[in-house]
């Protein structure tokens, strides 16, 4: 019995003098860890927001006519500078010219029938109106054989609906001028009376509007250029068919802006006096805020931001960099590349010769600097070694970073 309880307290001797040796052997060969580390300070930043902005026209217009025709002729190519005023585009006018030339004759005849009527119908005046009818006849048989071989062409479908249309209501307007004329011949022969001068009156007016309107047309069948600039787009040639209010020219103003596009979130931040800095290669610019659109792009959700820039001559479609100062913000920042993730931020601080695990939240982002909440003044932020270390690790600092504002 005595030399069992002797074992026992024998083999309890030798497990405890191992247990000692292995735990001196572990703090000798413990990883130590060497990093270099930042001293956590709050400091005062400029608040910079960075975007990329294009260049483009200050101005682009997209021309048309107002009226439908033919291409007569074409002017310009892409690329061409214009001035405000030059022809670029022109449609066949001959229809054009002969609807104005008989509202001219319309206008004529009704002022002569007023003033006859007013002053008396002579014998000149009532062969006059004689050969007004045979004139109206004449315009009105035109009118007639061109509707009827437009119509023959769009049964067979080589004709426009609108081509057709157009011809439909040329022949009621020339069927209302001749009746009309007959019943100016038909006042001129029996003598006016003070409601059949006032009729004429009200006919002038009527006529003449027909002739200013058929004027007009005359002059929109001649596209300019409303502004001095460059011809970026030419979409149709020559002898095709253009649509009223369908693009054919496109032309931009020499003067540039850039464009930026801006997230709802920074609309608070930025106004239209915030201060702009440009940049471009080595070159820098100061300028300003032209104009801020009030609804997003229904693609990208941003909101457009419109900035002068008179200093910088690039093409356009160049893409520049776009500096909006917002002040100055006080705060911790830290360079981003000492900060991991596992799900959540995190970053490693020293204490007491260990490495300790602090989670944070990044506020914001200035190139390679973060600024974040959940750091005090004075932590040593580990900001190499990192990627080898654990929560625990004994570590060992080789340099430390005070940093420039400490």
């Amino acid at each position: 019995m005595r030399k069992r309880i002797m074992l026992i307290f024998i083999v309890c001797f030798l497990l405890l003098a191992t247990g000692c040796s292995n735990r001196e052997i572990w703090q000798k060969t413990e990883k130590v860890v060497p990093v270099s580390v930042y001293q956590v300070s709050e400091n005062q930043r400029q608040r910079i927001s960075r975007y990329i902005g294009t260049v483009q026209p200050e101005k682009t217009v997209n021309l048309s006519f107002k009226i439908g025709g033919r291409i007569d002729s074409v002017r310009v190519k892409k690329g061409d500078i214009v001035k405000k005023g030059d022809v670029l585009v022109s449609l066949d006018k001959t229809d054009l010219l002969y609807a104005e030339n008989l509202a001219k004759s319309q206008l004529e005849m009704a002022l002569a029938q007023y003033e006859k009527a007013s002053n008396g119908a002579t014998e000149e005046d009532i062969e006059q109106a004689r050969l007004n009818v045979v004139k109206a006849e004449d315009a009105y048989n035109y009118a007639l054989d061109r509707f009827n071989e437009v119509k023959e062409l769009f049964q067979k479908g080589t004709a426009t609906k609108q081509a057709y249309e157009q011809a439909e209501l040329e022949v009621k307007m020339r069927e209302s001028d001749l009746k009309l004329a007959r019943e100016i011949q038909a006042q001129v022969q029996k003598g006016a009376r003070y409601e059949e001068i006032k009729a004429l009156s009200a006919q002038v007016e009527s006529a003449r509007t027909e002739y200013n309107y058929r004027k007009s047309q005359l002059d929109e069948a001649t596209l300019k250029s409303p502004i001095d600039g460059t011809v970026l787009e030419v979409l149709c040639e020559e002898g095709e068919m253009a649509g009223a209010g369908y693009p054919v020219i496109v032309v931009c103003s020499d003067n540039r802006i850039i464009n930026v596009g801006v997230p709802e979130k920074e609309l608070k931040n930025i106004t239209i006096e915030t201060e702009v800095k440009i940049e471009k290669d080595d070159r820098e610019f100061q300028s300003k805020i032209k104009r801020i659109s009030d609804v997003p792009d229904t693609t990208t959700g941003l909101y457009n931001f419109e900035i002068a820039c008179d200093e910088l001559d690039e093409p356009f479609g160049a893409s520049v960099k776009v500096h909006f100062s917002l002040g100055t913000e006080k705060g911790i920042y830290i360079p981003i590349s000492a900060i991991l993730n596992d799900g959540t931020d995190f970053v490693f601080t020293v204490s007491q010769d260990r490495a300790v695990r602090k989670n944070i939240t990044i506020e914001e982002v200035y190139n390679f600097e973060a600024r974040v909440t959940g750091l005090d003044n004075g932590d040593l932020l580990i900001t190499s070694g990192i990627s080898r270390l654990s929560t625990g690790d004994r570590i060992t600092v080789k340099e430390v970073d005070y940093g420039t504002n400490n």
